[in-house]
């Protein structure tokens, strides 16, 4: 019987760690939303002034039109 190796698949091919928004980590449209017990939703800011982005997308989102990073000097959107 052949011996199988474990190898880990290239960066590109591994699922994203649970609770990561992919793109929307990174993004300055993005904003935090946590209800009352605890769980954390991802608001596209977006999407108040363009239709075309839902409001709260599919995670975790790994293409976007979108997407901005921050200056580094101006930080992230807010986190509620």
């Amino acid at each position: 019987m052949p011996k199988l190796s474990r190898v880990s698949p290239p960066a590109s091919d591994r699922p994203e760690p649970p609770g990561s928004a992919g793109l929307c980590e990174t993004c300055v449209h993005q904003q935090v939303v946590r209800n009352t017990r605890g769980s954390r939703f991802s608001l596209c800011l977006r999407s108040r002034s363009d239709p075309a982005y839902p409001r709260y997308p599919r995670l975790p989102v790994t293409r976007c039109e979108g997407h901005e990073r921050p200056h580094p000097s101006l930080g992230r959107a807010r986190q509620r």
